[in-house]
């Protein structure tokens, strides 16, 4: 799944109007699972001078790095800090951790059902066990055209709730935007076609 789709979900579930800090920690929490990606690909590529091809084909799935995702996807940890939110809810900073932990759970959920051979240790440090879709969202062999399509229209329908739910100029040219880029991706293969 898209890690804007992600956030789109997350804030679709668990954001309301007028809550600017809450809605940060959703965002947050929604893209926390996908952050040692987005900072270590970059590294590899710009500070160590690593090829695409040697990135994503060899060092993703070497140890290093299935154990940094490990740490940022881990369904155990997330529930834990959510729990210490519940227990905290009576404050600012237990709702504000609850709703974190519970969009990483939300992005976690979207990961499972579409990572085939890069499955990820969900349940990491309680188990090393891999739940290995035959479903990607990257990957042809794996289904991706549709499974792409379903993504897309998931976070074209979350992108309707949130323009019902945010009415603020800001809000609503942001979610154009990310419905704009949707349609794109969608009709895109259409054009070059």
């Amino acid at each position: 799944m898209m890690t804007p789709t992600h956030s789109l979900m997350a804030l679709a579930a668990l954001s309301k109007r007028g809550a600017r800090q809450r809605n940060l920690s959703v965002l947050a929490g929604s893209l926390i699972p996908d952050l040692a990606i987005f900072l270590w690909a970059p590294y590899q590529y710009i500070v160590n001078g690593v090829s695409g091809e040697e990135v994503w084909g060899k060092l993703y799935f070497e140890p290093p790095m299935q154990n940094l995702i490990a740490w940022f996807n881990s369904v155990p940890i997330y529930a834990a800090l959510g729990l210490i939110g519940f227990l905290g809810r009576s404050k600012t900073w237990g709702k504000l951790m609850m709703v974190f932990s519970l969009a990483a759970l939300i992005h976690i959920a979207g990961d499972m059902p579409v990572h085939a051979d890069d499955a990820y240790r969900h349940f990491w440090p309680l188990s090393d066990w891999r739940f290995y879709s035959p479903l990607s969202y990257w990957d042809v062999d794996h289904h991706a055209g549709w499974v792409g399509k379903v993504d897309i229209t998931i976070a074209l329908g979350c992108t309707a709730i949130l323009w019902s739910r945010f009415p603020g100029r800001w809000a609503r040219i942001a979610l154009a935007v990310t419905a704009l880029f949707y349609i794109a991706v969608l009709v895109g293969p259409l054009v070059v076609s």
